[in-house]
């Protein structure tokens, strides 16, 4: 008695199928812990120069005007550059913007003459 070959394979499809509700549920888990593991990596990266000056200077301003809370009232004027330092600075200052061609290095290649 040979079991018929058909009803075999039946069976095997049977077992070996899967619910087809499976696939779209397991593909939205599987994005949502690869968005999960992208974010724990991302929170591991250093913090950037910006990110470790961030809030200084409201410190700074916060700590000078503990130091001398009157410093607004002062008529005096304040200290700076002299007048011709000044000048020059904010001539220099100024051509920045005007686009003039900047010098650039050349390198020129000699060959020795024999």
């Amino acid at each position: 008695m040979q079991p018929d070959l058909a009803k075999i394979e039946a069976k095997m499809t049977q077992f070996n199928r899967q619910p087809e509700s499976a696939g779209p549920l397991v593909r939205m888990l599987l994005g949502l812990l690869a968005a999960a593991l992208l974010l724990s990596v991302s929170a591991c990266v250093s913090p950037t120069t910006l990110e470790q000056d961030y809030g200084r200077s409201v410190h700074n301003n916060i700590a000078q005007q503990l130091v001398n809370p009157q410093a607004g009232l002062d008529t005096t004027p304040a200290v700076g550059l002299a007048p011709g330092a000044a000048t020059n600075e904010m001539d220099r200052y100024t051509k920045s913007f005007k686009g003039e061609d900047k010098k650039t290095l050349e390198m020129k290649l000699t060959t020795p003459s024999y």
